[in-house]
């Protein structure tokens, strides 16, 4: 009888162990791991989604920029957070890399763009010393006009270098510096945001044919598309147009194509305030 309460101890001792142990090397894993500031560029990029000649691009705007405002512009694109899932741990993963990188140090001005490329999660880290110069506001109207539309053509390179650009001439701006950097290499392509469109202009094009040379119908699949919008003119009917359009949100086009600009490729557990 004591031999069996000495062996069932023994193994209650040694299960207990095994699961103090694993959770021990189980911790590490748990810890956020922050990307290394590269020695000789301001930006690290996890997948080279920006090729050399783009890289170095972003690298001269960047010293020019500290050079001049002394604003410092850096950039991390990251595959996965990962451990950070959370949307609410975004913000703070991509704070705390601004931290590790001790963004600012010189002059206490600086500014990051982050990127995670498999959450489709994009966010920007201003230092409070640099929040004079970029509003929350101004920053999301620049993205709307340079890294979403790229980004959603696969144009990483594109959005990076159209951001930045924008972002260092705002700077400039503000302290009535100029830069004197030529937009060209760093101007968004004027097909970045189009192939969306022309497929819905053909689209459309495609079923105004098809209702006018049905002779009338045609008009079940615009009733169908468009809530009764358009209709086929009869002698006696007054002029009749598009109601809704894209849809009435103020955020882009509507939830055809995913709610605007928020969660056009999901978004995930980031939530859409941040996507692309």
């Amino acid at each position: 009888m004591f031999e069996k309460k000495r062996f069932s101890i023994r193994a209650i001792a040694v299960l207990c162990l095994s699961f103090a142990l694993g959770a021990m090397a189980e911790a590490p894993l748990d810890t956020p791991r922050f990307p290394q500031r590269p020695s000789e560029s301001k930006i690290y990029d996890d997948n080279h989604l920006l090729n050399p000649s783009e890289t170095r691009l972003f690298d001269d705007l960047a010293d020019k920029l500290y050079q001049k405002t002394g604003i410092e512009l850096t950039c991390v694109i990251v595959d996965d957070i990962g451990h950070a899932n959370q949307f609410e741990k975004g913000d703070k993963y991509a704070q705390s890399t601004a931290d590790v990188w001790q963004l600012g140090k010189e002059s206490g001005e600086g500014i990051m763009i982050f990127v995670s490329q498999k959450q489709h999660w994009k966010n920007i880290v201003v230092t409070p010393e640099a929040e004079k110069y970029y509003s929350e506001k101004a920053l999301a109207k620049i993205q709307k006009k340079t890294l979403l539309p790229a980004f959603r053509e696969y144009n990483y390179g594109e959005g990076i270098l159209s951001l930045s650009y924008a972002i260092a001439q705002m700077g400039a701006k503000a302290k009535g510096i100029k830069l004197d950097i030529d937009e060209t290499p760093y101007k968004i392509s004027e097909n970045s945001t189009s192939s969306l469109m022309i497929l819905f202009i053909l689209f459309v094009s495609f079923l105004l044919l098809m209702a006018k040379f049905s002779g009338g119908r045609g008009n079940g699949i615009f009733w169908f598309l468009f809530g009764g919008a358009i209709k086929n003119k009869k002698k006696d009917e007054p002029e009749t147009g598009f109601i809704g359009g894209f849809g009435s949100s103020p955020r882009g086009f509507g939830g055809g194509f995913g709610g605007g600009l928020g969660g056009s490729f999901g978004g995930g557990s980031f939530g859409k305030k941040n996507s692309w």
